[in-house]
């Protein structure tokens, strides 16, 4: 997602900064143009820098990280699906029929009874999910399918999903189709279509404050260089203005005093 270019204006100095972040893992860049900051060249050349957020390693094993990180690093590095604890991939599915629109909760880790996930429909039913991690050469079996509806019936639930980061073979794909039609039935839920759903989810999660994007743009980045000074057109694409030359790199921006006022809009 790009925002609008903001204009702010110092003494007779002018910055015109323009932000862009992706709304599934949260990478982002900002682009700045200044203008008069050298009383030498004011009005005749314009600076260029530019800062852009990485995304930062997880320990996808370690239970205590944040969910709205683990969610962005999915996205971001799909193959990091078979790395993801079982417990931290059982409150990524929760989380993503949550953002669906569901009311959902996980159950307890142990002794969970073979339903990792519930869903709560308005009308009282339930949906039992199961979850699991398995590598992607490890397909589930018939028998495992057969093991989902044993638990809808035991925890009296009318549907049930399994979701898994590989795929299904054949015969637990015949042993869904089985159950649905004697009126247990059970929907399958393969990697891909899982990361397709985790997307989805993402962007309708996504929320960007005030407060962090000014944090993005007044964020340290590098001097990137120099062109012919050129007055801004509200909607243009700063990125395309040509950089005449390269000059050196530094780690300060223009500073920004606190009475400078930001105005950002979708």
């Amino acid at each position: 997602m790009q925002l609008p270019s903001a204009s702010f204006e110092k003494e007779e100095r002018r910055l015109f900064v323009q932000l862009a972040i992706c709304k599934l893992c949260g990478w982002w860049s900002v682009y700045r143009v200044h203008q008069n900051e050298h009383p030498r060249t004011a009005g005749i050349v314009e600076g260029y820098s530019g800062t852009i957020g990485c995304l930062k390693q997880l320990d996808l094993k370690d239970i205590s990280k944040p969910l709205d990180e683990v969610r962005q690093y999915l996205c971001a590095r799909e193959d990091s699906i078979f790395d993801v604890h079982p417990r931290v991939l059982e409150d990524v599915v929760c989380s993503i029929f949550r953002d669906l629109g569901w009311d959902a909760s996980t159950t307890a880790y142990s002794a969970d009874g073979g339903i990792d996930v519930i869903l709560y429909g308005l009308d009282g039913t339930t949906v039992g999910i199961q979850v699991k991690r398995y590598k992607r050469a490890r397909r589930i079996e018939a028998e495992q399918i057969r093991s989902l509806a044993g638990a809808m019936v035991q925890g009296g639930h009318t549907k049930g999903i399994f979701v898994t980061t590989s795929t299904y073979r054949r015969g637990a794909t015949h042993a869904a189709k089985e159950l649905t039609s004697i009126g247990l039935p059970i929907e399958l839920i393969d990697a891909e279509r899982f990361l397709r759903m985790l997307g989805i989810a993402q962007q309708t999660a996504f929320e960007l404050s005030q407060e962090k994007a000014i944090s993005y743009v007044l964020s340290k980045g590098a001097h990137i260089g120099s062109g012919i000074h050129k007055d801004f057109v509200y909607g243009e694409d700063l990125r395309e203005r040509p950089i005449v030359a390269q000059l050196f790199t530094k780690s300060e921006l223009i500073e920004l005093d606190s009475n400078t006022t930001f105005s950002f809009s979708s």
